[in-house]
């Protein structure tokens, strides 16, 4: 509950940042809200990594890792992808954000592969 506080008085926070700069000089008031983003970014990042340490902890040696890996990595790379995108939309420039969403998705289908590699071998080994 307090985690939840502290996120959202550093939103609030920041949009009063944004918006005192956006009348005072327009310039900077993308820096200012490129700043909470990040801060809000680090504070999910630090409620999500003892998640993901778990997930890791409970799928050790059971033959799911590979999935399980692919799925956090994927997460990363969306989530990554996502705020860069959104940074670039904050300075008018759409076209870069589709191009870095772009690039994310097609690196989310080379990293999911493997998986689709074991998945057919799992299908044609129960076919024959």
């Amino acid at each position: 509950m307090n985690e939840i506080i502290k996120i959202c008085g550093v939103a609030l926070v920041g949009l009063v940042a944004v918006s005192v700069m956006r009348g005072l000089k327009n310039d900077f008031s993308a820096f200012a809200g490129i700043a909470t983003g990040l801060v809000l970014l680090g504070f999910a990042v630090g409620a999500i990594y003892p998640l993901i340490e778990y997930i890791q902890k409970i799928t050790e040696g059971n033959g799911f890792s590979l999935y399980i890996e692919t799925i956090l990595k994927a997460l990363g790379i969306a989530v990554v992808a996502e705020n860069a995108a959104d940074i670039c939309r904050d300075f008018g420039e759409s076209a870069i954000a589709a191009r870095v969403e772009f690039a994310a998705k097609s690196l989310i289908m080379l990293l999911a592969l493997p998986v689709v590699e074991s998945l057919l071998s799992l299908a044609f080994g129960v076919l024959e």
